[in-house]
């Protein structure tokens, strides 16, 4: 070849670059631009998939941009992956008379820290400057401890949440404190409100699918200063993945013990700037079975005892689903979920407490007896922002039906016990009749929300974010009804007007406030609510919920001191009942907690790759609601102390997470306790998880709980309560799983010893606990 040909050739690749390069500078000009008129999905849309076209100088602009964009459109998980790459580039980069969230992210992680939550103060932030303690679930530890349940991974993850058994529905007890349903913790969905409106109750169960959970944030602590009521112990928001994160479908199967049979489905993707993740998870379980004979040996527990099969973990004659989408367009949201669950009761109602042929009795409405719980969940929402001011709008909607379908009978035909009068038109129903009873309502909520906020900064390091919000919710129990009847089908009566929910409309209103403000290593986080509730009947109720947090950073460790106060109201369905259980008056006031905890974290900077938190708690219950045969009351009072410590340590292909808790009772009144214990918790509880990725794809893991031992009652009303004394135990999971490009296959067997065990909880007496179970899955990502 020709020098002049080598001269042309090199003139042509050099008008070529030049040619690219304006390219590149014309598209991040036109990037500025949208950015600056405020069209940051469309100046994020130009620059996502070309910042490795750009070099030098240009590179660095193109991904400061992409994360300024995302913080504007409140994607601060996002923005904080450009923030990386951007100092992954330049490690000395300096923010210069920036926005000052995006100023506040580049020196947070410079020091080694990530904004990984959003729950605990409503804007992202690390975990060292959440108000309170915090446990973050990620959807890697939800695979590596095998979890099929919230509750599941709950108990695993969360120090001072314990397992309490329930006859009809799944519960916990966050630091000692439980009541009949889950009604003492606020569960979310991206933030929404699951929470029943006429219970307080939400279920951690098959309802809440995980194979769409991004992570869970955890708040270990009263919460009403941003959450209001039921936000009492704790709260639980579940944040899903984006579509970005799916990208495509995936197809679950799963199967195994006692005929369970699972199926999920995940579809996500992104276009332009349309986010879409959709999801819906089926689940059925015949459950396990146990026989007992009809002898006191046993069954020491019940009053009539007949032989029969308890059925334990039982989801059945109708699956329980969890169907959902949410869409992310602009600065527009919208989420919709429906969700319907049923366990399968092992032993019949409360006094009685023996086996029954469940699968003899016939459907109402659908349902086989059990409590079952069929939840709608919608919302619309718009935020945006300019400059240091950012806001958003919701609108919402919730509708439950509920049925609580519950066994009396189905004993045998012995002495004078067989009689039940029902007390309402002189009918006389006959135990071994087989007799059930059952009531139905249906509520629904319309709420709309707004929440403003101004980051600020000023001379001498101080910076902060101001926060104001409010919510207007309008609650309605529409319809109620009751009924009974015999010989497992036979419908005897309906009532519409006696022994009934009382149908009704509440009102209810919020506003908060909040100061989050850093100065050199020293935040100062605290908030005040003030709720106001017009009751049906026309009573008025006020409440304020105070927090403050003083919180002490340093490069390696951080330390908070906190306290904060929440309430819960007595439920609707408490207040506004006349059933033979559970019933009050309009004179149940709130329930309130107290709380002071003082933390101590590090995340991997004192010890390499080792994240350690140690905390201690005083809290103190004022008002509880105490059930007894005269009806519920305020009458309960309680305070605990105890100490929590989480750990988590990961090297090459090996990873370990570790939680322990103890607890114990300073002061009480009329609440289950003997000794410095209460009843159905354990002072001491411990959880360890690990997993060894064997070789590439290939990966076992393993889950121990230990639980110390407890006491358990016998109570029925009008009889003196009989201690029941449940040993300490441990039980062991294990599981592995072989995952080869789009495919995965995996075995989880659940209480690999087969240990036999009762747990008490809001029953009338321990209860039977699940032995050995597996369950095998297989998945691909489309």
């Amino acid at each position: 070849m020709s020098i002049r040909r080598y001269i042309l050739a090199l003139g042509a690749l050099v008008i070529t670059l030049s040619a690219y390069a304006q390219e590149e500078v014309r598209l991040f000009e036109e990037a500025q631009e949208a950015y600056e008129l405020g069209w940051f999905e469309k100046a994020d849309s130009l620059l996502s998939g070309h910042e490795n076209s750009f070099r030098g100088e240009t590179r660095m602009g193109v991904l400061r941009l992409l994360a300024l964009c995302n913080l504007n459109m409140d994607r601060p998980e996002a923005a904080q992956t450009w923030v990386s790459k951007l100092l992954a580039q330049d490690p000395y980069y300096r923010p210069y008379n920036d926005f000052p969230r995006f100023t506040e992210m580049v020196n947070r992680i410079k020091a080694g820290k990530s904004a990984t939550i959003t729950t605990a103060s409503r804007q992202a932030e690390s975990i060292e400057e959440a108000p309170v303690p915090v446990t973050l679930i990620t959807e890697e530890m939800i695979r590596r401890v095998g979890a099929r349940t919230l509750k599941e991974a709950l108990v695993a993850y969360v120090p001072g949440m314990t397992d309490v058994a329930a006859n009809e529905e799944m519960n916990v007890a966050m630091r000692g404190i439980y009541s009949s349903g889950q009604e003492k913790i606020l569960i979310m969905l991206d933030g929404h409100r699951l929470n029943s409106y006429s219970t307080n109750a939400a279920s951690p169960d098959f309802s809440i699918s995980l194979e769409k959970v991004k992570q869970i944030e955890v708040l270990r602590g009263p919460a009403s200063s941003l959450y209001g009521g039921v936000a009492l112990t704790g709260v639980v928001n579940v944040i899903t993945k984006e579509g970005s994160d799916v990208d495509g479908i995936m197809a679950k199967v799963s199967g195994g013990s006692y005929g369970t049979v699972r199926g999920d489905l995940l579809f996500g993707k992104r276009y332009l700037s349309l986010d879409v993740l959709g999801w819906a998870s089926i689940y059925h379980s015949d459950g396990e079975k146990v026989h007992l004979g009809a002898t006191p040996e046993e069954q020491p527990y019940s009053v009539m005892p007949a032989e029969g099969d308890l059925i334990i973990g039982g989801y059945n004659r109708k699956p329980s689903y969890d169907l959902g989408v949410s869409l992310k367009w602009e600065k527009m949201h919208l989420l919709y979920n429906r969700r319907f669950a049923k366990t399968v009761a092992p032993v019949s109602l409360s006094y009685f407490f023996t086996p029954y042929e469940y699968n003899q009795y016939r459907l109402l409405n659908g349902n086989a007896p059990g409590y079952a719980i069929t939840s709608q969940h919608a919302e619309i929402g718009y935020s945006d922002s300019k400059g240091s001011f950012a806001w958003q709008v919701t609108a919402s909607f919730d509708s439950q039906d509920q049925q609580r379908y519950q066994i009396d009978g189905d004993i045998p035909e012995v002495g004078v016990n067989d009689v039940y009068p029902n007390g309402v038109d002189g009918v006389v129903l006959k135990l071994y009749d087989d007799v059930f009873q059952s009531v139905n309502w249906n509520e629904y909520t319309y709420g709309v929300a707004a929440q403003g906020s101004y980051n600020y900064s000023f001379g001498g390091g101080h910076s902060g974010v101001v926060m104001a919000g409010g919510h207007l919710n309008r609650f309605t129990l529409a319809d109620a009804s009751y009924l009974e009847g015999i010989n497992y089908d036979l419908i005897l009566k309906t009532y519409n007007d006696t022994k009934i929910l009382n149908v009704g409309k509440e009102l209810s209103a919020d506003a908060y406030f909040q100061l989050k403000h850093t100065w050199r290593n020293f935040v100062l986080n605290g908030g005040v609510r003030y709720d106001f509730k017009l009751r049906s009947t026309g009573k008025k109720l006020h409440v304020v919920s105070p927090r403050i947090a003083l919180i002490f950073s340093q490069p390696r460790w951080s330390a908070k001191l906190s306290y904060s106060k929440a309430f819960v109201d007595a439920p609707y369905f408490y207040r506004n009942n006349t059933l033979d259980i559970n019933f009050g008056d309009d004179n149940l006031s709130p329930e309130y907690l107290n709380s002071w905890q003082l933390s101590f974290y590090s995340d991997g900077k004192i010890v390499p790759r080792l994240k350690l938190e140690l905390n201690g708690f005083i809290n103190k219950a004022d008002k509880f609601i105490i059930q007894s045969e005269v009806g519920n009351a305020n009458a309960g009072n309680l305070t605990n102390a105890g100490v929590e410590f989480a750990s988590a340590y990961s090297f090459s292909r090996f990873s370990v997470d570790g939680n322990l808790s103890w607890q114990s009772v300073l002061a009480s009144e009329n609440f289950a306790i003997f000794n410095r214990s209460i009843y159905n918790v354990p002072d001491f509880q411990a959880n360890l998880t690990a997993s060894y990725d064997i070789v590439s794809g290939l990966r076992l893991s393993a889950h121990a709980l230990f639980t110390s031992a407890q006491k358990s009652q016998y109570a029925l009303p009008g009889v003196d309560p009989i201690d029941i004394s449940i040993p300490a135990r441990i039980l062991f999971d294990a599981g592995i799983c072989y995952q080869f490009r789009k495919f995965e296959v995996g075995i989880n067997v659940y209480n690999l010893a087969g240990t036999s065990y009762m747990q008490g909880g809001s029953s009338v007496a321990p209860l039977q606990q699940a032995g050995r179970w597996v369950l095998g899955h297989i998945s691909y990502q489309f």
